[in-house]
C-alpha cells in the first residue's frame, strides 16, 4: 500500500492542488485513525510532522536555483502549507473531540470513562 501511495504522489498528470486536497482526505486520516484519544511523545509528534514534510517534498518537487536541483527546506514547506501541519490538526481534533463529550449525555460510555 505503501508503494501506491508513493507512486500516486509522483504522477505528473495530477496538479498539485489535487496532490494536497489527496494528502488531506485520504493519507492524514488513515495515518492520524483515532487521533482524538493519542497521547503524543514530542519524538511521536516529530515523527508525524517527519512524515507530512516526506509527502510535501514529494508534491511540491525540488526548486531550482542557478540551475542546480536542491530540495526544499522546512520553512518552504510550511510558508506553502500556511503553517498547517499535522500536529496542529490533531490538536483540533481532540479539541472537537472533547467538545463532542461535553455535549454527550451522562449515561453513555465515553463519557463515563
Amino acid at each position: 500500500m505503501r508503494t501506491e501511495i508513493s507512486l500516486s504522489l509522483q504522477e505528473s498528470t495530477l496538479s498539485r492542488a489535487t496532490k494536497i486536497i489527496l494528502y488531506r482526505t485520504l493519507i492524514r486520516p488513515v495515518v492520524s485513525y483515532g487521533v482524538e484519544a493519542w497521547m503524543l511523545t514530542k519524538k511521536e509528534e516529530q515523527a508525524l510532522l517527519i512524515f507530512e514534510r516526506k509527502i510535501f517534498r514529494r508534491i511540491y518537487g525540488p526548486k531550482y536555483e542557478n540551475g542546480e536541483r536542491k530540495s526544499r527546506t522546512n520553512r518552504e514547506l510550511e510558508e506553502m502549507s500556511k503553517g498547517e501541519n499535522i500536529v496542529k490538526w490533531r490538536i483540533g481534533q481532540g479539541i472537537s473531540w472533547l467538545g463532542h463529550l461535553e455535549r454527550m449525555e451522562e449515561d453513555r460510555m465515553p463519557q463515563k470513562i
